[in-house]
């Protein structure tokens, strides 16, 4: 009778084990079937029983990681785009001081600064750069085309822009000036090269351009025609600038180096470096304006 109890009992804890082992088999496996369907929620985005939803599905959510990549890759044109016009800027800057004895001169004797012709020269393509190029691309952007109006700080940039600008204009002036002989009349001298040209063309785009974002800003009623064809106008003039620079920095490498730019000097190399910074930098400019997320 005790052999007999003990395997009774003996049989029924086996008998509970093995229901353990198969609760334990059950378990796992809806534990399995949760994470496969919680894998296959994430990539169909189908929903779920506590309310998830991919973003695939979820507008909301889909727009943000849309506005999110949209602004990193814009502010990744933007940072390349800053770092091209300030090494634009720095290489002219540097190539005149190094090169061209800087922007002043100071006399030993009475202790008294000048500048000379050559220095104006400097003075002329260091400001051209900095307010038909860099200033003026920078205002380029300010204009907002989901925006109904024409912000304060982009009309201040753009006149900055066009006051420094025409500082550089004027210093060439001075340039030409200093060099002609008595009793010549006032146009010999000017407007009789390539470069002259388009930079004149260049100067009355920026003014055209100035004026009308001045009007823009005063008059409302101009907002919906001003804004749209204010920022390609704004690329035109751009354009217009960067082939009168390349044409006067060609033209001023051949005419000071004279020799030496056939050498490979170095000065020489620092100048066509610049110019290829320049059309980068343009390319830059008409990409972020064309392309929707340049903002």
């Amino acid at each position: 009778m005790y052999a007999l109890q003990t395997v009774g009992s003996t049989t029924s804890s086996v008998k509970d084990d093995t229901e353990v082992l198969d609760l334990d088999d059950v378990g796992n496996s809806i534990v399995e079937q949760i994470i496969t369907n919680s894998n296959a929620v994430k990539r169909t985005g189908n929903i779920t029983a506590n309310g998830y939803q991919s973003s695939q599905t979820h507008p909301a959510i889909h727009n943000y990681e849309q506005n999110v990549k949209k602004y990193s890759t814009g502010l990744c044109f933007w940072t390349i785009f800053q770092a091209v016009g300030l090494t634009c800027v720095a290489t002219i800057i540097c190539r005149s001081i190094i090169y061209q004895h800087g922007y002043f001169e100071v006399s030993p004797h009475s202790n008294s600064t000048s500048i000379t012709k050559n220095q104006f020269s400097n003075w002329h393509y260091s400001l051209s750069t900095i307010g038909f190029i860099y200033l003026y691309a920078n205002s380029i952007f300010m204009i907002k085309s989901h925006k109904s109006k024409v912000s304060l700080p982009y009309v201040m940039l753009h006149t900055f822009a066009y006051l420094v600008s025409a500082l550089g204009l004027c210093a060439m002036y001075v340039h030409k000036e200093a060099g002609k002989p008595e009793g010549s009349a006032f146009y010999e001298g000017h407007l009789y090269s390539i470069h002259s040209w388009t930079g004149i063309l260049a100067a009355a785009m920026f003014t055209v351009q100035w004026l009308t974002a001045g009007a823009t800003f005063m008059m409302p009623c101009l907002h919906s025609i001003g804004l749209p064809l204010g920022k390609m106008f704004s690329l035109y003039t751009t354009i217009m600038s960067t082939i009168a620079l390349i044409a006067g920095l060609n033209q001023h490498a051949i005419k000071t180096l004279a020799m030496n730019y056939k050498t490979y000097s170095i000065e020489s190399l620092v100048l066509n470096g610049f110019g290829l910074l320049v059309i980068i930098f343009l390319f830059l400019i008409g990409y972020m304006v064309i392309k929707p997320y340049r903002n």
